[in-house]
């Protein structure tokens, strides 16, 4: 059964690799910087790293919307304070028929673990040793994308439920094919995970936690020999549907796929947004 289904997907690539290109397709960035939020939850500042990767307009959007975003107060012994955050957001660009693209903000998270701190989860340096293997499967489709997972893990830094919440790919194709495309990458990825380790928070709010929840992208690129690596700030665009990890009780879907490549998202770090999303 494993070789009829793995001789479909195989037989069925090409058509995959050419709806690809495909003018009807998105594109997508991860637009990443930094946010003050004030004391009573506005925002004080807004910084977009590297604003040449994105273009000026693009900028200019991030920068307006953020600065309009209203967060929960960030207490610190129980006192609202000013605080600051990572910030990533994901901004989408689709092309209309008379040639001009329109751009929108699809999602945002916030407060990852990208500086060392102990007051949320960080990887382990053992990760190195169990990277995910891209199927073969999806390198002869030459099918590309990205799995987002949700892992929990105990006090032991150890994963112990894990789920891909979603898995987004860049390539168009039949949806019977793309389904079956995501499901390949998102076994690779669950494989791995599964036998990551974590240092969890030693201080911090989080710190007495009995278990957390992270989330973390896991990204399939394929680049060809002996070729240059390819600019992967722009990225086609299509995102698969997003189920929460069962054990959540209020997952963010807002942060579903707005994380940033190498990131780890704790679940409870970083401020909260209360306003909703400009999609422009």
């Amino acid at each position: 059964m494993k070789r009829l289904m793995l001789g479909v997907i195989l037989a069925l690539a090409a058509m995959v690799v050419q709806a690809s290109s495909s003018s009807d397709i998105e594109a997508s960035a991860i637009v990443n910087g930094t946010l003050v939020v004030a004391q009573d939850g506005t925002v004080q500042a807004v910084v977009v790293d590297e604003p040449e990767k994105y273009g000026q307009p693009i900028v200019d959007l991030v920068r307006k919307a953020v600065s309009q975003w209203r967060f929960q107060p960030v207490l610190r012994d129980g006192a609202p304070v000013v605080a600051k955050s990572t910030m990533h957001v994901r901004v989408v660009l689709g092309k209309k028929p008379d040639g001009n693209y329109t751009a929108r903000i699809k999602g945002a998270s916030f407060g990852d673990s990208d500086a060392p701190s102990t007051d949320a989860v960080r990887r382990a340096e053992i990760n190195k040793m169990f990277p995910p293997k891209y199927p073969e499967a999806a390198i002869r489709g030459r099918v590309q994308g990205t799995v987002y997972l949700a892992l929990r893990l105990d006090r032991g830094g150890r994963v112990v439920d894990a789920v891909a919440e979603q898995v987004n790919l860049g390539n168009l194709g039949p949806d019977p094919l793309l389904k079956q495309f995501r499901a390949v990458l998102a076994d690779s990825a669950l494989k791995a995970a599964r036998q990551w380790r974590f240092e969890i928070p030693t201080t911090g709010p989080l710190a007495a936690q009995e278990s957390w929840t992270v989330h973390v992208p896991v990204n399939y690129a394929l680049n060809d020999h002996n070729a240059p690596p390819r600019n992967t700030t722009w990225v086609s665009y299509v995102p698969g549907p997003y189920t929460p990890a069962p054990w959540l009780h209020k997952p963010d879907l807002n942060a579903a796929d707005a994380l940033a490549d190498g990131s780890v998202r704790t679940d409870g770090a970083g401020p909260v947004l209360l306003s909703t999303l400009d999609h422009g």
